[in-house]
């Protein structure tokens, strides 16, 4: 617990509610900056370290950064707490590694409302070290001759006061700086009146220090103490002066030692992109005081590790700030911290964190007020985000209030409360851009920048930077929003100045279309992966906002030629009415949707969705082609052949991009009846586009005869023999070897003296087959219960056939004779020869 919620308290009249601010998990956080600050610890205490090294790479810095809202400045109070003394640590963080050493943790709140500027930031970590109990000389006469010169008249004392200071760290450091300059003044021997003007002082100091003076040795171990006490004491002289806390640090006895510990909240209120003054004068103060330890929290990372941004700030690059580089690809999450990895996201609340969370944020008689099914649903909404839990806490007891029970229903709620925190530090570009792909499941550069219609990159580049936006470098477009966010700028009541009007979102919607369509065009991207991305995002746009189909049409074609059914959108809910399909892109995501579907669902569903389809008539042309032959194609396999040859009818008559596979599907319906000269004279009709090869081998292949090749190399062993048929048992199964058909068959024989007796005639036998190669994959044996010796061309029979694309062998007519190898049991009997 992190103390009372006094809002929540002050929300309801219920005495018996208790309230608490609960603070939960963010022990990996705990973690990291625990072993990070061991490691300064040791680094610190090795004789080699030089506090006045001002070349040395820095690693005293650890940066958290997250969303507005994910509970940075709750886990920066945490953490001051919690190294401040041990008992207020939560029971879930461990033990630090550290033992015996002092730290001294102080936290600075950078956000405007707190008024914070860099000389109350310097006057903030003096008033800390104030808890030393000594006077700190180097820096407190610098300080002193600043604050003469800044503040003339004004009391040091009567300015802490007045700011809160003083509450906060009490009122020591006058009483020290006052004592430092005496002690000077005595050590330099200057009279009483001329000590107290701390002009004098600061002018001896210097020439006693310049001339190696005995009396002054104890100061003249700072280098640098004479040009800081020369320089106009303005803003930026004040920058420089933490290099003296550092050294006087540095003095101070084993007894003494202490290692301060700076938390810097609300970072990004330093500043922006064009105005870094603040985050520079910041910045000198950590690189200065190499024996400090900074924690930064924010809501963007720190640039000092690009060197792009030398000029604006004094340190710059990966060598000066070797733990802040950012990296393209993410590493592996290990324990190691050593210089690398300082820059934390700080990541949404598990599951079980959040129902904790909202289990002890309110509680009665000992028991949590959100019930089970109210906290499953808070949840699952939040997506992690602790503002958004913090928010349905107050929905929860605004609720009440009116004295009705909260329902779960009552939280399928977005708070524009959210969309505030979201944009308060976001440019005008950055926010015009970020509804814009708030459109989009994912983006890259270029498709935010067209999506947003804007003519240059710089406002998505520094969206991209942004900790709402996540980052796959492995994906086809790498960036996507956080969902929460998204849903919130989707759909919640946007209350800001320049919030967008529905013909706004109608616009961006068309521009995110069109950039969609010119990425599948122009990508070259192998495969079918940006093909079903354009698909997936295309079709939401379009079904959404009622858009023209576009480019969607001929992608819709792409990606049934290929016969490949990845799922393009979630599936249609089974209780979806034909008055849904309003549009053409509705009545196209659905089509899509249940051929996707089909091989998980029963034919039945499918033609359903497809006839629900083909029946609004809202698909263009080509496109309702598509849906009746794939309804033709889900009646056949249901058996409702009259319904599948109409349809396969229509598309064949039609003339389009289906017409050959609508009239093969004819021949096969004509097959399946078992009129075969029909089949074959349709399939003579086909030609290669229809595959008519694969029409008459459907026909004619129960009537081959097999051989069995030879192999082109001699092979150890005995000769097989020459010849096997499906009546003489099954074929020697030798390595190399193929059955093929005979190139020459016998006239076929009949029964009957009329040559209408036989269902296949000499005018509609099969030309020669040309021999396989050996080469070819070797057929298996016949199953021994089909070895039948049958009369050749008996009516409506056939010998078993072996079929490659099916890898099973045919079951024989119902009219062939048993030989003695067959089983008792009676054979398959088929209208036709299967296929």
């Amino acid at each position: 617990m992190a103390g009372r919620d006094l809002r929540a308290l002050f929300s309801t009249n219920d005495r018996g509610l208790t309230t608490a601010e609960a603070f939960t998990n963010r022990h990996a956080q705990w973690d990291l900056v625990a072993a990070s600050l061991a490691e300064h610890l040791r680094r610190t205490a090795d004789p080699a370290f030089d506090v006045e090294d001002l070349e040395a790479p820095r690693t005293n810095v650890l940066v958290f950064h997250g969303v507005g809202g994910i509970g940075k400045t709750t886990l920066a109070r945490k953490l001051e707490a919690a190294l401040a003394d041990a008992e207020h640590r939560p029971a879930q963080w461990g033990a630090p590694a550290w033992s015996g050493e002092r730290i001294l943790p102080v936290r600075i709140d950078l956000a405007r409302s707190a008024n914070t500027d860099f000389e109350r930031v310097v006057l903030t970590i003096r008033l800390a070290l104030a808890q030393l109990g000594r006077p700190l000389p180097a820096f407190d006469l610098a300080l002193r001759r600043y604050w003469e010169h800044h503040h003339p008249g004004e009391p040091l004392e009567e300015y802490l006061r007045r700011g809160g200071l003083a509450s906060r760290f009490g009122k020591a450091l006058p009483q020290q700086v006052q004592s430092a300059l005496g002690d000077v003044a005595q050590a330099l021997l200057l009279p009483g009146s001329v000590g107290t003007a701390v002009g004098q002082v600061t002018g001896s100091l210097v020439r006693a220090l310049r001339e190696r003076r005995q009396s002054v040795r104890a100061l003249a171990g700072c280098a640098r103490l004479a040009d800081l006490l020369e320089a106009e004491p303005d803003l930026d002289a004040l920058s420089f002066y933490p290099h003296l806390l550092a050294w006087e640090l540095a003095q101070l006895p084993a007894d003494k030692a202490v290692t301060p510990v700076i938390l810097l909240d609300a970072f990004e209120e330093t500043g922006d992109r064009n105005h870094r003054d603040l985050e520079r004068l910041l910045q000198r103060v950590v690189w200065l005081m190499p024996n400090a330890f900074f924690v930064v929290t924010g809501r963007s990372r720190l640039q000092w590790a690009d060197g792009a941004l030398q000029g604006q700030l004094d340190w710059t690059g990966p060598t000066a700030w070797p733990g802040l580089t950012a990296h393209d690809l993410p590493h592996a999450r290990t324990g190691t911290v050593g210089g690398r990895g300082r820059q934390i996201l700080i990541g949404d609340f598990s599951p079980e964190d959040c129902d904790d969370y909202l289990a002890r944020r309110l509680s009665s008689a000992g028991q949590p007020l959100i019930g089970d099914e109210l906290r499953e649903v808070i949840t699952a909404r939040s997506h992690g985000l602790p503002l958004y839990l913090d928010l349905s806490v107050m929905r929860f007891l605004e609720i009440r209030r009116t004295g009705r029970t909260p329902e779960p229903a009552d939280f399928d709620h977005d708070f524009p409360a959210l969309i505030a925190r979201t944009l308060s530090d976001l440019t005008p570009d950055e926010r015009h851009v970020l509804r814009s792909v708030s459109l989009l499941d994912a983006f890259d550069l270029a498709l935010a920048t067209q999506a947003a219609g804007t003519t240059h990159d710089a406002p998505a580049l520094r969206l991209l930077e942004r900790p709402f936006v996540h980052q796959n470098p492995f994906g086809l477009w790498p960036f996507h929003l956080h969902a929460l966010i998204r849903s919130t700028l989707r759909t919640a009541d946007d209350a800001s100045d320049d919030r967008w009007s529905p013909r706004d979102w109608q616009q961006a919607a068309e521009r995110a279309f069109a950039a969609l369509g010119r990425q599948w065009t122009t990508s070259t991207a192998p495969g079918r992966m940006v093909l079903i991305g354009c698909l997936r995002q295309g079709l939401t746009l379009a079904r959404d906002f009622r858009l023209d189909l576009g480019w969607l049409t001929q992608a819709a074609w792409t990606y049934v030629s290929d016969s490949v059914w990845e799922p393009l959108t979630a599936a249609a809910q089974h209780d979806r009415s034909d008055n849904h399909l309003e549009t053409a892109a509705d009545a196209l995501v659905e089509m899509l949707s249940a051929l996707a579907r089909r091989q998980h669902e029963h034919r039945e569903r499918t033609a359903d969705r497809l006839t629900a389809v083909v029946d609004t008539g809202r698909l263009p042309g080509e496109l309702h082609e598509m849906a009746v032959y794939y309804l033709a194609k889900a009646q056949r396999d249901l058996g409702r052949s009259a319904d599948s040859r109409r349809g396969m009818r229509l598309v064949a008559d039609g003339g389009g991009r289906l017409a050959p596979a609508a009239r093969r599907g004819l021949a096969h319906l004509a097959r399946f009846a078992g009129d075969f000269p029909t089949a074959l004279a349709a399939a003579r009709d086909l030609g290669w586009a229809g595959r008519h090869h694969r029409i008459e081998g459907d026909v004619w292949c129960p009537r081959a005869t097999w051989t069995v090749r030879r192999p082109l190399t001699k092979r150890p062993g005995p000769k097989p023999k020459n010849t096997a048929s499906p009546a003489s048992g099954p074929p020697p199964r030798h390595s190399g070897r193929s059955l093929s058909p005979s190139p020459t068959r016998p006239a076929p024989t009949t029964s009957s003296t009329s040559p209408s007796s036989c269902w296949l005639d000499s005018t509609c036998a099969p030309p020669p087959s040309p021999p396989r190669s050996p080469l070819s994959p070797a057929t298996p044996a016949l199953p021994r219960r089909w070895r039948t010796a049958h009369t050749p061309c008996a009516p409506r029979s056939a010998s078993p056939a072996w079929h490659p694309w099916t890898r099973h062998w045919s079951s024989p007519c119902a009219s062939t004779t048993r030989s003695a190898t067959t089983t008792k049991a009676s054979l398959p009997a088929s209208a036709g020869c299967a296929s």
